[in-house]
């Protein structure tokens, strides 16, 4: 009987576990590159067999119980999201499956190198061509783009050509971009077993932004079936509780 309680809470885990996947999502719909996330459920027998080492392999299952349910892992999705025109020359789009590569301050003091979809962009005060967050965006090179004042345009293939210089923006594309993991503020590190395609077909749209990938409608659709679920699932803990009441109140009673 408190197995079944105990099924019950990890199933409401699960729920809540959706639903802030689905808030998350719904709160930035209109962030610009974001990517929406889904939160992944299995039984906690499956996980813990996915985490089997080499002392467990082979061992045979005896019988089979429900011991609940966890969220095993959260995968972003990298459909591109829609391209919006606005006209402004510091917001380029990425056309494809790429990455911009950004230096970020990190706390240990050494800049590291993120990726982003981010689409808009401006000039600090020391000329060079920033992200939203502040941060530096990268040439082929792997070094900062001194635009200054300059008027300048974009080509297709990432050159930004200005009268007196020309630089080529660092778009990096990967193998299986669903295993990068997001840091925040709209960016994503890589695994070295991550593969890096030596090949980017990737084009910039000059005077365009890239929405978020949110599908308003199905997220909602989540959301209530969540709801209902977790409606559900309290419901059951209460009847749970109201029957193990009685067990303990009736049963072995003297009468």
């Amino acid at each position: 009987m408190l197995g079944g309680i105990y099924n019950a809470l990890s199933g409401m885990g699960v729920q809540q576990a959706k639903l802030d996947t689905i808030t998350s999502n719904l709160t930035n719909v209109n962030t610009l590159g974001f990517k929406s996330e889904q939160a992944i459920s299995q039984t906690f027998g499956q996980v813990l067999r996915g985490h089997q080492g080499p002392q467990t392999n082979g061992i045979n299952i005896v019988g089979k119980t429900n011991m609940g349910s966890v969220i095993s892992r959260v995968v972003v999705n990298q459909a591109q999201g829609q391209l919006i025109q606005t006209g402004n020359n510091l917001d380029l789009a990425l056309n494809g499956a790429g990455f911009y590569t950004v230096q970020v301050a990190s706390e240990q003091g050494a800049p590291r190198q993120l990726y982003s979809r981010n689409s808009s962009f401006s000039i600090d005060r020391d000329g060079y061509l920033i992200t939203s967050q502040g941060d530096l965006l990268l040439d082929v090179a792997g070094k900062a783009i001194p635009l200054g004042q300059a008027e300048f345009t974009v080509n297709p293939d990432g050159t930004i050509v200005t009268d007196e210089n020309q630089f080529r923006l660092m778009i990096t594309e990967f193998a299986n971009p669903e295993q990068l993991k997001k840091t925040g503020e709209g960016y994503f590190s890589r695994t070295d077993e991550l593969e890096q395609l030596a090949t980017v077909t990737t084009q910039i749209r000059q005077g365009f932004v890239e929405k978020s990938n949110v599908d308003v409608v199905n997220e909602m659709t989540g959301m209530i079936a969540a709801l209902r679920s977790y409606e559900a699932t309290k419901k059951l803990i209460q009847a749970h509780n109201e029957l193990l009441g009685k067990v303990i109140s009736q049963v072995g009673t003297l009468r």
